[in-house]
């Protein structure tokens, strides 16, 4: 049984593909399985999947499937994994060589349930900073002892997860929709006995304009608040609100009432889901204008969400404009 089930979910990206296979067989450890998930591409992904199946298939395994969205490919590679720990890495991004056997040195040290490591960004080939966690590095630690561990990066890939935590937990991504990470990722951080943190930054995350994140698709965005219905019920059902209802307000607080508001406001500043996502936090988080965590939003969101508060939309899209300005 190998250390490691990498599950990789494929849908044209035929572009990329090739260097994401391409930085997993290159690891220093080679102690994994590769599972290629192709998603019902249109290109020719399911093909240089083949391809690299069969000149490595003591490593690959390929399984093709209709499309069912990002979700449903990474659930079937849940499945067909054989691996003590999980870790998914997209098809359009890569790794650096030593993040497997970083990993198992980490391992050897401390037996945890959930390893995260950072991220470097990159656009148009050009690197734009880079990603890490809120909790301390080297310490083994989870959500009770430093629940800044759910307010961190909100992505599948960025961690390794003990494989039982998805089949002990019934955790399962959702299929075709938006915001399914942060409803995997949320639940993930509160079952976790143990998290550790690597300090390096291992994952190339790439941003593209095609992303699901950067789509000007308006209505979709009310896509946030099935996700938040979810994560609430999920939360009731396995008795975690009492121990965590702070820390789910501050993830609405952060995620649907800034950061999704602002991208309405940006599409249709008079959009009817800019008060839809004001009354939703009223009436199921009534208390989180007094979150505690409102510092790990940094100044400018922080500031962000005073003026939304006071429903100053047009100062909203004013600071959003001249940052994106800044960062170009």
């Amino acid at each position: 049984m190998p250390q490691f089930s990498i599950i990789v979910p494929v849908y044209n990206i035929a572009e990329y593909l090739p260097k994401c296979i391409d930085s997993v067989l290159s690891q220093t450890s080679q102690d994994y399985e590769l599972l290629l998930v192709d998603d019902g591409s249109p290109d020719t992904s399911g093909a240089i999947c083949d391809d690299y199946a069969s000149r490595y298939p003591d490593k690959i395994r390929v399984i093709h499937q209709p499309n069912g969205g990002a979700g449903a490919a990474r659930n079937q590679g849940i499945r067909l994994s054989q691996g003590e720990y999980i870790l998914f890495l997209d098809g359009d991004d890569y790794w650096d060589p030593n993040l497997l056997a970083d990993l198992q040195t980490a391992m050897k040290a401390h037996n945890a349930d959930l390893y995260l490591f950072g991220a470097k960004v990159e656009k148009d080939g050009k690197p734009r900073g880079e990603l890490h966690e809120h909790i301390p590095c080297g310490e083994l630690c989870n959500a009770q002892s430093h629940p800044e561990l759910f307010f961190g990066i909100m992505a599948p890939w960025n961690r390794a997860y003990r494989r039982s935590l998805f089949l002990e937990n019934g955790i399962e991504f959702a299929s075709k929709v938006w915001y399914e990470d942060i409803r995997v990722v949320t639940k993930i951080n509160a079952v976790a006995k143990s998290a550790l943190r690597l300090p390096g930054a291992y994952y190339h995350y790439l941003q593209r304009d095609g992303s699901s994140m950067n789509n000007k698709n308006l209505h979709r965005n009310r896509e946030i608040i099935y996700a938040f219905d979810d994560m609430r019920q999920w939360f009731h059902s396995h008795k975690l609100e009492p121990l965590y209802g702070r820390e789910l307000s501050h993830l609405a607080l952060e995620h649907l009432y800034v950061t999704a508001t602002v991208r309405v406001l940006q599409i249709d500043r008079r959009s009817e889901l800019i008060e839809e996502f004001r009354s939703y936090m009223q009436t199921h988080f009534p208390d989180y204008a007094q979150s505690p965590y409102l510092p790990l939003l940094g100044k400018n969101r922080v500031l962000i969400f005073r003026l939304l508060q006071k429903k100053r939309y047009r100062s909203v899209l004013f600071l959003t404009k001249c940052k994106s300005l800044l960062t170009k």
